[in-house]
């Protein structure tokens, strides 16, 4: 066991000069007792070395920039694509050298082993353009020759076009779900080989297939108009020419299951009136704008039946862009929305979901009650106000979430759906025609409908277009999703 001796440097600097100068009195030292100091000043530079070299260092932390993330998936990098694609095509292919190899030990020719050392890369077969021709049998009649039939086409998105079905469903999810413009479109068709599509012919075949799928598009309204509850968010919509109005807007309404867009040439409260006014809902969901309020307070006036919920995400959101300027009286407030978005991290099932609301009412009037005692000292008109007013004018629409397990915190979800929309409209700039505001409206609202249910649109639409061809009833997504489980 090792003992640990401190050193107090000074005592034993002084101890040693003392010990130093008895044994120069009794000798001597001539000019060497001269230079005692300069000894005792060099011992306690070397001391104090000695000291520096055995204290323990104190490891720096490295800073959150250069702090290197920890890889979670460490033995990701090491499957075999097989392994993480279970579901892709394999083509098997043996590969054998040119000659067959010598042993190094008896120089004789090799035998196989029946032993393979295997490895896998993923390829891709870029998109393939091919023509089909139909050839449609004329009868005639061989004894008066009298009249001639024809054999009918087969039944198609646009009979009388040359493109096809496949095609049309590719040129509309390029532009709709995975936002490539149709110029950028034909552009990547003329490298593949088919040069000379024309963008406009294109753009009409995405306003076929919008019509051609109106009857779903209707029924994604009914879901919605059925959920109780409805998420609701608009966003703006340029309408580049076609209508006196530019600034168009895009209206989202959600649930669960289903989202629906409309395109409209106002934000006014008229559209929710007109879209709630046969709901079912019992709840709505909005970021606070004055356009619900209205819809809400005219659909009450005959049976009070729809309850205002507003958005904590834009609550939180109006402190933290006020937290720039007003860090310190925003702080308490942030790390009180922290708590209650850490309650709702942790719950992971219905019951500790409902215990989580319920822990959070305390929460919530706290941070009302530090709303009111600041509000009176807050400086007008700065973001600090904003965040006081908007908490306190929508108290009670914030917190029915506590209430009722289905509402969810914030409106998020409704604004994601409206990622794509917005996106789209930063890429071809809006839409030209009151038509093509309407195709926008078709199309998205399948495309997000399909992404809500986490279905493959390029799946769905192709086995929706062969279902309304065979003369069945159409199916939403999520009643395509029941058709999957279930078979």
């Amino acid at each position: 066991m090792k003992t640990i001796v401190k050193i107090d440097p000074e005592k034993e600097y002084e101890a040693a000069k003392q010990v130093v100068e008895s044994i120069a009195s009794k000798g001597d030292f001539g000019s060497e007792v001269s230079t005692l100091d300069g000894s005792i000043d060099n011992l306690k530079t070397v001391i104090n070395v000695l000291i520096e070299r055995a204290a323990p260092r104190k490891r720096k932390r490295p800073s959150k920039k250069s702090k290197k993330k920890k890889n979670n998936n460490k033995g990701e990098n090491t499957r075999l694509p097989s392994e993480k694609f279970p579901d892709l095509e394999i083509n098997e292919k043996v590969i054998k050298p040119d000659t067959i190899p010598c042993c190094s030990c008896c120089n004789k020719e090799m035998t196989e082993s029946g032993l393979f050392k295997t490895s896998e890369k993923l390829e891709v077969i870029p998109k393939k353009y091919y023509i089909i021709r139909n050839k449609r049998v004329i009868y005639n009649c061989s004894s008066c020759n009298g009249s001639m039939v024809n054999t009918p086409n087969l039944p198609s998105i646009l009979p009388t076009s040359n493109y096809g079905d496949s095609l049309i469903i590719d040129v509309c999810l390029s532009k709709y779900c995975d936002l490539i413009p149709i110029e950028r479109y034909t552009a990547i068709a003329g490298r593949d080989g088919v040069n000379g599509l024309p963008p406009n012919s294109l753009i009409g075949l995405t306003h076929a297939l919008a019509s051609f799928f109106y009857p779903v598009y209707q029924k994604l309204r009914e879901e919605i108009l059925n959920a109780i509850l409805i998420l609701a968010d608009e966003t703006p919509l340029k309408m580049l020419e076609g209508d006196n109005t530019s600034n168009w807007y895009l209206w989202g309404f959600s649930s669960a299951e289903a989202c629906f867009f409309e395109a409209h040439g106002t934000r006014s409260g008229d559209i929710p009136i007109e879209f709630l006014s046969d709901s079912k809902a019992k709840y709505l969901l909005t970021d606070g704008y004055g356009g619900y309020k209205r819809a809400i307070k005219e659909i009450n006036k005959t049976a009070k039946r729809i309850t205002e919920v507003y958005c904590n995400a834009h609550a939180f959101r109006y402190f933290e862009e006020a937290s720039c300027t007003w860090e310190i009286e925003c702080k308490p407030f942030l790390e009180l929305y922290g708590d209650i978005y850490q309650l709702e991290r942790e719950a992971e099932n219905d019951e500790q979901k409902a215990m989580a609301r319920k822990a959070m009412k305390p929460t919530f009037k706290e941070i009302k009650r530090l709303c009111e005692e600041a509000k009176s000292d807050v400086m007008a008109d700065s973001r600090f106000e904003k965040a006081i007013v908007y908490f306190l004018n929508h108290y009670k629409g914030l917190t029915v979430c506590t209430n009722d397990i289905r509402i969810p915190l914030d409106n998020n979800f409704s604004e994601r759906l409206l990622r794509s929309p917005v996106v789209g409209r930063k890429t071809w700039y809006g839409n030209h025609s009151k038509r093509g505001a309407r195709t926008s409206a078709v199309l998205f609202s399948l495309v997000e409908s399909c992404k809500i249910n986490d279905i493959n649109p390029r799946n769905y639409f192709p086995w929706l277009a062969d279902r309304i061809l065979l003369g069945k009833e159409p199916l939403t997504p999520s009643q395509y999703l029941k058709i999957i489980d279930s078979g």
